[in-house]
């Protein structure tokens, strides 16, 4: 196993902080001047100290830039993440409140501390239930001063680089040995902030389909792997997108370019990592080339699931609900409703699942009972 940071025998750490501060506030200064004092303190010889952004309040990107960056960061033990993205706004779970820092290491050695808020922890929810990533609770405390990611959270990336800097001077054998085997847990053993291991139940998972990222260019990167979505839709296959009031068409596509310019298409984007296997994932990306896919698909955040259908099913499905003379589906007004809305009702019922699987709607087609199906479907509601 290589350590690049490993420079002369000793470690030079490197510390990514991730805030929702713009890096042009007041805030984001006074954090960068607190980790530096705090490296200070412990006598730390970096690297690299990096700052970088996060819209504000956003959990779900907060989660997908700290996974797109530690997850391919070849630095790997000693390069450490301090990810701050609090919102405290998540109305059915006491956790909005005083949300607490969780620590983390991934395969590659990589440590973590987030906030644990919101989707924060939604990238590595696979990981952690394949044990390719443990988490913690910590003893950082998430009480006590209103400014925490000035006053406690630089200190605590600060004591994580310095215990990596000792931990390899003292055994680096044991450290090799821990990560080459996959015993996490080992290589976080005796770090004061360390609290018990965070239970499954705590990372949270997008639904599927749903947007990570909104980059600069309006490309808009789902949390669904390519390699997926070609297992549902053959390469060239037209399909229809929804998300909120918005309907867009699309085209099936295998890479960015792979369509030509002022076509929207789904195809395999930049970002993605390595699965346990080491075989690269690459997430689907909403492409326009020459334009923003986000201009058209504008009700498209992240954290929304996007649903699709083929465009030849969408329309089966239609001339199916038109003959059956059926004009609401419970509250549903079939003649009023939107495609979008249509889409988003099919998804609720079970007819698209993940945002994008919608073999159950073509049973339904194939079977000609549609309408019959979703009336059931709501009475049997209705009476539960």
């Amino acid at each position: 196993m290589n350590f690049p940071l490993l420079q002369n025998g000793r470690l030079k750490p490197v510390i990514t902080v991730l805030t929702d501060y713009p890096r042009d506030d007041l805030a984001s200064d006074e954090v960068r001047q607190a980790l530096i004092s705090a490296c200070a303190e412990e006598k730390l010889d970096c690297f690299a100290l990096d700052v970088g952004a996060i819209p504000g309040m956003d959990t779900v990107v907060a989660g997908f830039k700290a996974a797109q960056l530690s997850l391919n960061s070849h630095m790997g033990y000693g390069h450490v993440f301090l990810v701050n993205c609090a919102p405290r706004k998540n109305i059915i779970s006491a956790r909005s409140k005083g949300e607490s820092v969780v620590i983390g290491i991934l395969e590659n050695g990589v440590t973590v501390l987030a906030v644990d808020s919101g989707y924060m922890l939604a990238p590595f929810a696979e990981m952690v239930a394949e044990g390719r990533a443990v988490f913690f609770e910590s003893r950082v405390p998430n009480e006590g001063s209103q400014f925490r990611s000035r006053d406690y959270f630089p200190a605590a990336a600060a004591q994580m680089a310095a215990f990596l800097r000792d931990r390899m001077a003292e055994s680096p054998e044991d450290v090799t040995a821990a990560l080459q085997s996959g015993d996490l847990s080992a290589v976080l053993d005796g770090f004061s902030l360390l609290g018990a291991p965070l239970g499954g139940s705590r990372v949270l998972p997008l639904p599927q389909g749903a947007v990570w990222y909104i980059d600069n260019f309006g490309n808009i990167k789902l949390n669904l792997l390519h390699e997926t979505l070609l297992e549902l839709y053959k390469p060239e296959t037209h399909i229809v997108l929804a998300v909120g009031d918005n309907l867009a068409e699309a085209v099936i596509g295998t890479v960015g370019f792979s369509q030509g310019e002022g076509i929207l298409a789904l195809t395999r984007g930049s970002s993605g990592w390595k699965d346990g296997k080491g075989r690269d994932l690459r997430f689907t990306e909403v492409f326009l080339r020459g334009g923003s896919a986000a201009g058209i698909l504008h009700d498209a955040r992240p954290g929304e699931q996007i649903f699709a259908l083929s465009k030849d099913d969408l329309r089966q499905a239609q001339q199916q609900l038109r003959d059956s003379g059926v004009q609401y589906i419970g509250a549903h007004n079939l003649y009023m409703m939107s495609e979008a809305r249509l889409l988003q009702m099919f998804a609720h019922f079970g007819l698209i699942r993940d945002g994008f699987d919608s073999r159950p709607l073509q049973k339904k087609l194939a079977e000609g009972n549609l309408a019959a199906f979703l009336i059931g479907r709501v009475s049997g509601q209705d009476a539960a």
